[in-house]
């Protein structure tokens, strides 16, 4: 054929859809004009003409020498050409569809480094194994699975080493041999492996999502403290089913095979223990109730510095009749540990809840120390946290995961204990402290170093605590129980006070106690007298916000204008200045009688000069505003727009001490009073003054010129 004829075929060829060329490929009986269509596919890409020259490929010995010829070319074409990769056959995996599953076969992820070692290795020892594996896989006695990262990874691999070709050629084997799995690493929670790596815990999620029976792996160690049982090394997965008692029936092979890798990994732990000089078998008889007469009668961990660990427990009834006995093994003693209680509890009920977090909350110092560990326990909606302080770690995280665990599944025999003040006093502190929901009524922290700065106290019970003293800095009392709790001298800056529960009086929340920047909750209590001012000013001292975002707002009638120099007053208007040299706007104003003397007036101007916004207002024009009677008025609002919920109002603040009066933190008497200030201050005169030519040194408003 020459060149020019060449070129004209192709051009001729190249019209036909390809669905069509297929057709013909598949129906022609000549060989020269099979062969040209052939050819033709050769110049395609679509997945579907691969598929058909791979089945071409694979099934030749029927076809021409001259047709096997342009089969191989075609292959070889297509293989080669650059937009052919991984991503083609990942997006079309439904073109290339795997054999047909055996039903009577196990299903069994192959991780990619068993082909990897396959492919790749010259043999040795390890790869005689894996060799026999592949072979298991080729021989359809297992239904076999592989994920979509470990192909993409296998094909990269591969393609570095033998090329496109080879690498794509490979892949297409590989999907129409496997099932590929994948799954989306956004749906997967991560917080339930916290030891595991990326890779591992994808085949985990994906082995749970397909129901498969086990993985084959060369680092079936990664996966001890994942959680998944069910993952073996190539030779323990030989010796199972090259025995004579194997069983590949799914319902048999899952759980012995199962077994079987715990009891190897046991195997391999005592003789780990016998071998290290720093072992530890760690035995405790600790009669610990469960619920409906259930009790631990003894557990056990075994050990050693490597992170091998085994666990083994043992629950009996109140008749001391029935025994549960289980075990497990995991990375990690307490994963151990609470996987043999799982596995035990699991004859009592049935398992619902999920184990979210547990941690060290408090570590107190010396040889004689205790550890307070903390559990999060979710049940459906219901979250339970629980802690237990005890000398021996191991004790404290399992009895914290046995109260967590009966108030789940025996709510009415969870005792709700009182927890001594140990509990709370934390001089060294291990990641963070989260004591929700926990019941601290009546404890006295008040002679101890209570620091609970950036705690969770969410939901608590401190009913009746004294708490005088107590660092809660930072903390988080949403929805606690403080009623009747002694809060005077704490230090509640930057805390989060919303929806607590307090007593009437809630007077020890002022008694003393910072509120710098705190969210506070509705509160409002009556106060009268000297008391009043020294809770105001308490609040008022506090501020340490220096931007123009917070603001005073008062009205002040001056019935009694010898007030202002009274020691008291004085002591509040020294106070104010500290807030103006913060730059903190103060406004105020002044209801004065009808005609006023020098030293109201002195008021005023010392005030004006000092850069508080002062107006004034004749008692007279104060009896009707808005259709109000504001002429005894005194009311005074700290606004701050930079914490939520820390803006309060408070009412009769200079007056006499038998007059009631409050400080509140309620929106509507914020709202209230916020509306009463600004309609006085609109019909309020700005502060002038002026002096009398023949009486120097007098002052006064010019709207009293004309009286």
């Amino acid at each position: 054929m020459t060149i020019e004829s060449s070129h004209q075929m192709q051009s001729k060829y190249s019209l036909i859809k390809t669905s069509d060329l297929i057709a013909k490929s598949q129906q022609e009986c000549d060989v020269d004009e099979r062969a040209n269509w052939i050819r033709a596919l050769g110049e395609r890409t679509e997945p579907k003409v691969i598929k058909l020259l791979w089945d071409l490929r694979n099934n030749m010995e029927n076809e021409h020498p001259f047709v096997q010829y342009e089969i191989k070319l075609s292959l070889h074409k297509v293989t080669n050409i650059s937009s052919v990769g991984i991503d083609m056959f990942l997006e079309n995996l439904s073109v290339f569809p795997n054999k047909k599953k055996t039903s009577q076969a196990p299903k069994i992820l192959i991780d990619s480094n068993i082909l990897e070692e396959f492919l790749l290795r010259n043999k040795t020892t390890m790869n005689q194994d894996v060799t026999k594996v592949v072979e298991w896989v080729l021989s359809e006695k297992i239904n076999p699975y592989i994920g979509k990262n470990g192909v993409e990874n296998l094909w990269l691999r591969v393609k570095d080493l033998r090329g496109q070709e080879y690498a794509n050629r490979l892949i297409i084997e590989i999907i129409s041999q496997f099932e590929v799995c994948e799954i989306d690493l956004k749906n997967i929670d991560l917080e339930k492996y916290p030891t595991v790596n990326i890779p591992t815990v994808i085949q985990v999620e994906c082995a749970k999502k397909y129901n498969l029976d086990g993985i084959i792996t060369l680092r079936d160690r990664d996966f001890v403290s994942s959680g998944w049982p069910y993952v073996y090394s190539p030779a323990l997965f030989l010796e199972y089913v090259e025995s004579e008692d194997s069983d590949l029936s799914p319902e048999f092979f899952k759980e012995k095979l199962a077994q079987k890798s715990i009891d190897r990994r046991r195997e391999t732990l005592s003789i780990n223990w016998e071998e290290e000089p720093l072992k530890k078998n760690l035995s405790f008889e600790d009669k610990l109730l469960l619920f409906q007469g259930w009790s631990i009668k003894k557990f056990e961990v075994l050990c050693t510095k490597k992170d091998l660990t085994s666990a083994m427990i043992i629950l009996q009834d109140q008749y001391g009749k029935e025994y549960y006995t289980d075990s497990g093994f995991k990375k990690g003693s307490i994963n151990a540990l609470f996987t043999a209680f799982d596995k035990a509890l699991s004859h009592i009920v049935e398992i619902k809840h999920e184990l979210k977090a547990i941690y060290v909350a408090n570590l107190t110092p010396g040889k004689e120390g205790a550890v307070t560990a903390m559990v999060f326990v979710r049940s459906g909606e219901e979250e339970v946290i629980k802690i237990y302080s005890h000398e021996n770690i191991i004790k404290a995280y399992l009895f914290a995961y046995v109260k967590a665990i009966i108030a789940v599944y025996a709510p009415n025999e969870d005792s709700q204990d009182i927890y001594e003040e140990k509990e709370l006093i934390s001089l060294y502190k291990i990641g963070m402290r989260d004591f929700r929901k926990l019941n601290f009524s009546k404890v006295d922290l008040s002679d101890n170093e209570a620091n609970l700065s950036e705690s969770i106290l969410i939901g608590c019970d401190f009913s009746k605590a004294n708490l005088s003293g107590a660092n809660l800095t930072k903390t988080d009392l949403t929805r606690a129980n403080l009623s009747k709790a002694n809060l005077s001298k704490a230090n509640l800056s930057n805390a989060n006070l919303t929806g607590v529960e307090l007593d009437e009086n809630n007077q020890t929340l002022f008694e003393g106690t910072i509120l710098t920047n705190t969210i506070m909750p509705e509160i409002k209590i009556a106060v009268s007298g000297k008391s009043r001012i020294d809770k105001v000013v308490q609040l008022l001292e506090q501020i340490d916000i220096q931007k123009s975002e917070c603001q005073l707002l008062a009205v002040h009638s001056m019935t009694t204008p010898t007030w202002w120099h009274s020691d008291l007053g004085m002591y509040f208007w020294e106070v104010s200045k500290k807030i103006l040299q913060k730059g903190i706007l103060i406004k105020r104003v002044f209801i004065l009688p009808e005609s006023p003397t020098q030293i109201h007036l002195q008021v005023l101007r010392e005030q004006a000069e000092a850069g508080v916004e002062v107006r004034y207002i004749c008692c007279t024009n104060a009896k009707n505003v808005d259709n109000h009677d504001l002429h005894n008025t005194n009311v005074m609002i700290y606004e701050n727009s930079l914490v939520e919920r820390n803006s309060f109002t408070t009412r009769m603040l200079i007056n006499e001490e038998e007059e009631n009066g409050y400080i509140s933190y309620q929106e509507i008497d914020l709202k209230t009073d916020k509306e009463l200030f600004y309609s006085i201050w609109k019909k309020s005169s700005i502060w002038k003054q002026v002096e009398f030519p023949n009486c120097p040194g007098k002052i006064i408003p010019h709207e009293f010129l004309n009286k």
